[in-house]
């Protein structure tokens, strides 16, 4: 089964955001910094941007935890403004009542305002909802929710293009706050994920953001696919590519050692978390007539 979390792997220290991609050269992409980073998540690279203490998210959980939305039904609506543009989406609250209670709960408390994609695979499927996706630490996005969980609601509704689902872990009894929309069918994933609405219009949006480079493509450009002639061994490192299990090579920076910039690399390649962040500016759910 495949499990829609983000895995994490152990670093001394949490690489804070400003410190991701400064030693890249982006040329290959035909794109520099300031090109892929919009203006706002650019102030967050380069520090300009406030992100939010662990106090603050800890006032903002709690406010989510003791609002009480309006009662739900079949004719709310989602909207999702994104930097990309606004998603609308329409509930199934008579097949997924308790996620859709608390969906609405966490978005009109404001719990979802400012957190980012951190998640992002063409032809699968991008992934939000996280809270630590508004702390300067990158490592930790994918590991946050409001500090519950919800009993699975699997249901008969499909995975197919513009389906809205909620993330978990191995339990089926796991999903918080993190959701996932499709951006192609993913009937495997149907019966194993409560499917709780679709998005009924702007689905170009997704398309927008799953066209965003992500950790994984920017790492790529650093990469050949074997060794240029006549260069040093003691200066490259071998990688495996984790998604085609082909072998990579990449060139160690004057700047680092051998060990550092393959455990940096490989962190890399294993990342989904998009180097221009995609922020969800709010999401609500607005009461049907």
């Amino acid at each position: 089964m495949f499990i829609l979390l983000n895995f994490t792997f152990a670093l001394d220290t949490l690489k804070l955001k400003s410190d991701y991609f400064k030693d890249f050269n982006l040329g290959k992409l035909n794109i520099e910094a300031k090109d892929i980073l919009t203006l706002q998540p650019l102030k967050q690279f380069a520090g300009d941007y406030n992100y939010i203490t662990q106090s603050t998210i800890d006032s903002i959980v709690n406010n989510a935890y003791l609002y009480e939305p309006s009662p739900i039904s079949n004719n709310d609506t989602i909207f999702i403004e994104t930097t990309k543009g606004t998603i609308k989406l329409q509930y199934f609250t008579d097949i997924a009542p308790k996620h859709c209670y608390n969906f609405k709960k966490l978005a009109n408390s404001g719990f979802y305002d400012n957190t980012t994609f951190h998640r992002v695979i063409k032809d699968f499927m991008i992934q939000g909802g996280d809270i630590l996706s508004r702390d300067s630490k990158r490592d930790n996005d994918g590991t946050g929710g409001p500090g519950w969980k919800i009993d699975q609601e699997f249901n008969s509704i499909q995975h197919d293009r513009g389906t809205l689902s909620m993330a978990r872990g191995p339990s089926p009894n796991s999903a918080g706050s993190q959701f996932f929309i499709c951006l192609k069918d993913a009937h495997w994933l149907d019966g194993n994920y409560t499917a709780f609405g679709r998005v009924i219009e702007n689905i170009h949006v997704i398309d927008f953001i799953a066209d965003t480079p992500t950790d994984y493509i920017v790492a790529k450009t650093q990469c050949h696919n074997t060794m240029p002639p006549n260069q040093k061994s003691e200066e490259w490192i071998e990688l495996i590519d984790p998604k085609s299990r082909k072998k990579l090579f990449a060139k160690i920076p004057d700047n680092k050692n051998k060990n550092e910039y393959y455990s940096e690399m490989m962190k890399l390649l294993r990342s989904d978390n998009p180097s221009a962040p995609v922020t969800i500016k709010k999401i609500r759910v607005k009461d049907g007539n």
